[in-house]
């Protein structure tokens, strides 16, 4: 008998069929599987759950929303022997396209059920997990007002990046320090990676893994509004290998040290939005950390 916990966010995505036990004991037959529904009900709520779950020793748990809710789950479950599962739910799912989980609910449910089991990479800023992705300037103002949309679909997103185009303005100087060298910029954006996808197949590093034990990092200098466009179309369309205004770079460790004495930051991290509180920030990776279910 397996012991599998689901937690569920039931606002993810398009707020359409919540996932209840009545569904999902469709797909688990009872002899072989007990299974355990949770609600998500406000942010932070999933990874309580999560650490409950742990004490009543399920064996998998199922992140059932988005990259928000896989992160809250997930974090519980670092270097632990719990196994997580993936039901995409949400609006982007980053992190799920990058592992190759599907969206529809058969299929994801058939990956947990086989048990092919994949040890990925765990990203950190300041010591707090993320899986799939975090940025400094136009991705986290994209977030912003992304979270003001009424709707969760693809459309609100394209109309938060043009939103975003007219009211970005330049962070400020940051100083850089990784791979032994140093250097300052202001960026457009400054993007850090551990996986392939940012959400709605759009991607700034497709030639990233979440088993090398090394981070994808993506510099973007300052914009004009035009470039902006610019860079947004030839990333929609996978041509941003062809701009001269970005850097990359694959790291164990970066840090960054902000010169202005702004108290507005703001960072997303697994398309959370998060606001800076100190001046300094240390994203690193720890290989090999997180037991994860794939097809």
């Amino acid at each position: 008998m397996t012991d599998i916990h689901f937690i569920v966010n039931p606002i993810a995505g398009k707020g359409g069929q919540v996932l209840d036990k009545v569904t999902l004991s469709k797909y688990f037959d009872p002899q072989y599987y007990h299974i355990t529904v949770k609600i998500s009900n406000y942010a932070g709520h999933a990874s309580k759950l999560a650490e409950e779950s742990i004490g009543q020793r399920a064996e998998i748990l199922v992140a059932c929303g988005g990259d928000g809710t896989i992160n809250e789950v997930a974090s519980c479950l670092v270097q632990t022997k719990v196994l997580l599962g993936i039901i995409p739910t949400g609006s982007g799912n980053g992190l799920a396209e990058s592992l190759g989980i599907p969206r529809r609910l058969q299929e994801a449910v058939d990956i947990i059920k086989k048990g092919r089991t994949s040890v990925i990479d765990v990203a950190l800023v300041n010591g707090k997990p993320f899986f799939s992705n975090m940025g400094i300037g136009f991705d986290a103002k994209v977030i912003s007002n992304y979270n003001k949309a009424n709707g969760r679909r693809f459309w609100a997103y394209l109309k938060a990046v043009f939103k975003s185009i007219r009211e970005f303005k330049p962070v400020e100087n940051i100083n850089v320090e990784l791979n032994g060298k140093t250097f300052s910029v202001n960026p457009f954006m400054f993007f850090v990676s551990n996986s392939k996808v940012m959400g709605y197949d759009i991607s700034l590093t497709r030639m990233a893994s979440m088993e090398d034990g090394l981070l994808d990092v993506v510099v973007i200098e300052s914009l004009g509004r035009g470039e902006m466009l610019l860079v947004g179309l030839m990333v929609l369309f996978r041509l941003n290998q062809y701009l001269d205004k970005i850097q990359y770079f694959k790291v164990k460790e970066i840090k960054l040290a902000f010169e202005g004495g702004r108290c507005d930051r703001l960072m997303q991290a697994d398309g959370e939005l998060h606001h800076l509180e100190n001046n300094e920030l240390t994203v690193s990776i720890v290989g090999k950390a997180l037991k994860v279910l794939v097809p």
